[in-house]
């Protein structure tokens, strides 16, 4: 008898417990575009090997199924999927390797397949480009390079939105007071919720980099708090309206920076676009870390003072009232992120919120 394929199990075992694809990622937060490439073996659709493990995992725990034999299966079938799988993993080196021993092959393959994951980080599938603090890395991607430049002009202040599609392809150049500013599209992820959200990556006067996430319909303020545009009065809001495969239609807003008072509690929340390990500290109150899984979030409180570190940086985007959202660090880097009240200089009765995100050397 035949063992049954990934695929097959998958959908056994869900259709047994009379579930259906959208149940299925309504209990997992797993988007349905991944639960249905899963059962159909189609992994072309995740942007990395990690993210379809990740995926797999979360789903066969979901349905009490052996973990363990499911990520052999997958394994398995990646390497069935050529002849040559050591060509395949090596192609960028252009070296052929000569035909070896059966046993042999899967173990260099398997290797192969370590080394190659550890190159996704190294090569910029987790990218981070400048936050609050001074660590910044430049990419290809990061700086839009190599993309065909689109001249656009930000409505005025007070005018009605424009609305610009910005590809893989192209990058959209624009000026925002005295500051130049080229906007590109990076990768595409679904949210939890199953929608579309991109990575933005920006060049700022061919100087500093920074990049963003946002959702179909999620509005992000670019303004001073970014510290690479630390001189600008006003603001630029960006709101994608529509997010394809490789491309999304943006909306471009000028206005005032909305001034917002920070009073309350101290309270951030951590989206994480990668797995990743966390721990914390609010007011004195030492929590112990945990692994966080790709497409999950956290909230985090705190009275007067707030620590949080994570072990991957690239894999964490940052969410702080008052703030645009952006990636907390490098990939593979731990981060510290710090929050504290402090003495509003102004008026001594009101508190600010100091920000301050550190990336380990």
């Amino acid at each position: 008898m035949l063992a049954k394929r990934l695929g097959t199990i998958l959908k056994d075992a869900r259709e047994g417990k009379k579930l259906t694809i959208k149940d299925v990622a309504r209990e997992t937060f797993i988007s349905p575009r991944w639960v249905e490439a899963l059962e159909n073996e189609d992994f072309t659709v995740f942007p990395a090997e990690t993210y379809a493990l990740g995926a797999l995992k979360s789903y066969s725990e979901f349905l009490n199924l052996e973990t363990g034999h499911l990520e052999n299966l997958f394994r398995g079938q990646q390497i069935d999927l050529t002849q040559s799988p050591i060509e395949e993993l090596t192609r960028p080196t252009g070296i052929r390797l000569p035909t070896v021993g059966k046993n042999v092959v899967f173990v260099v393959a398997g290797l192969a397949a370590v080394l190659g994951v550890g190159l996704l980080f190294m090569s910029g599938v987790f990218r981070f480009s400048g936050s609050s603090s001074s660590n910044q890395v430049s990419t290809p991607d990061s700086n839009c390079a190599n993309r065909e430049i689109i001249p656009i002009a930000l409505p005025a202040k007070g005018a009605p939105p424009r609305q610009e599609a910005v590809s893989k392809e192209n990058a959209l150049r624009f000026n925002l007071e005295s500051t130049a500013i080229k906007l590109c599209l990076g990768e595409i992820q679904p949210t939890p919720e199953g929608k579309p959200r991109a990575l933005f990556l920006m060049r700022i006067n061919d100087e500093a980099d920074f990049s963003f996430y946002a959702a179909e319909g999620e509005l992000v303020a670019l303004n001073s708090d970014t510290q690479a545009l630390k001189e600008l009065s006003g603001e630029v809001r960006v709101t994608p309206r529509a997010i394809g495969e490789a491309s999304a239609r943006i909306q471009l807003e000028s206005g005032d920076k909305v001034a917002v008072q920070q009073q309350g509690a101290i309270q951030v929340t951590l989206q994480f676009v990668a797995d990743s390990y966390v721990e914390w500290t609010d007011d004195g109150n030492y929590h112990r870390g945990v692994e966080i899984r790709t497409g999950e979030s956290r909230t985090f409180e705190a009275k007067n003072r707030l620590e949080i570190k994570v072990g991957n940086g690239a894999g964490v985007q940052v969410l702080a009232p008052g703030k645009p959202p952006r990636i907390a660090g490098p990939p593979g880097k731990i981060v510290k992120i710090t929050y504290r009240k402090v003495p509003d200089p102004l008026d001594p009765g009101l508190a600010q919120i100091e920000e301050k995100i550190e990336a380990a050397q």
